[in-house]
């Protein structure tokens, strides 16, 4: 049962535990958005009396409620057919069908995504990634290729960034790292956290900042997460279109974020760049 649904039926709800999940309910959005102090403040109860709520509708935590409510919530303001994040089109279709259920495919991941991230990590991690000597980032197969595009883009701002997986010198990279840099894992399935296993350690003994992309929940000792809804199976899907689109929004929103703390400088930095660069097709 959807959590919405287990949240508007109060079944075995204290009275206070009801106030708040009508709270819940009638603010979704906002909530989605909120922290856990957040919803404390703006509900009048407490974070012990949430995280009960949450384990009696059936998450582990506010931060699976938040990512269960976000999915829940798309699901009722879409007035269209649910796409099969595996399978948007099948065979016989016309191709206007086929662009049509991609494109909404892709629409339903970015909503998803915008009712669930939280600006204030975004915020956070733009930040360690601004005051940071390098960016080390992680990933396989398509989360490589979506973890190259964002090192691309802060580098024309001037972060140091690097795919540290990318020509298995994973361990080499992680004794270059300093206290206060980031390393960020792209991961659907989280399995990058595996082929991770003997470079953690050192990241979080040098003090570095760890961040998890993924529909994983993050392992302990990871700073930041921003986790979304498992649609995609491991296996027989047409493509990664969901799941790729999800990370490249979130990534776009940090690079926006690193851009905008420091507005003025990344402008005329990009553009010193773009003007000096024979490979960037400038407008006529």
């Amino acid at each position: 049962m959807a959590v919405l649904e287990v949240l508007e039926r109060e079944d075995g709800f204290t009275d206070i535990e009801a106030d708040l999940a009508r709270y819940i309910c009638a603010n979704a959005d906002e909530v989605c958005r909120m922290t856990i102090s957040d919803l404390a403040k703006a509900s009048f109860t407490s974070n012990a009396t949430i995280v009960r709520l949450c384990r009696k509708v059936g998450v582990k935590g506010y931060r699976d409620l938040r990512v269960e409510l976000a999915a829940d919530l798309e699901k009722r303001r879409s007035q269209r057919a649910n796409v099969d994040a595996d399978h948007p089109f099948v065979a016989g279709q016309s191709v206007d069908d086929v662009i049509s259920s991609v494109l909404t495919l892709k629409r339903e991941a970015l909503d998803t995504c915008y009712a669930s991230i939280h600006s204030g990590e975004v915020e956070r991690v733009a930040r360690a990634i601004r005051d940071a000597s390098q960016v080390y980032l992680y990933g396989n197969g398509d989360s490589e290729i979506t973890a190259m595009a964002f090192a691309n883009l802060l580098i024309k701002v001037g972060v140091r960034a690097v795919v540290a997986n990318q020509f298995g010198e994973s361990s080499s990279m992680a004794r270059t790292a300093r206290r206060g840099d980031v390393v960020i894992a792209v991961s659907y399935s989280g399995q990058i956290l595996d082929a991770m296993a003997n470079v953690i350690p050192i990241y979080q003994e040098r003090k570095c900042k760890l961040v998890l992309l993924s529909a994983a929940k993050a392992p302990m000792g990871f700073n930041y997460s921003f986790r979304i809804p498992a649609k995609e199976s491991g296996m027989g899907k047409v493509a990664t279109f969901y799941s790729q689109t999800c990370f490249r929004f979130i990534l776009e929103c940090i690079y926006s974020e690193v851009f905008e703390l420091d507005y003025e400088a990344n402008q005329t930095r990009k553009d010193a760049g773009e003007k000096f660069n024979p490979n960037i097709e400038l407008r006529a």
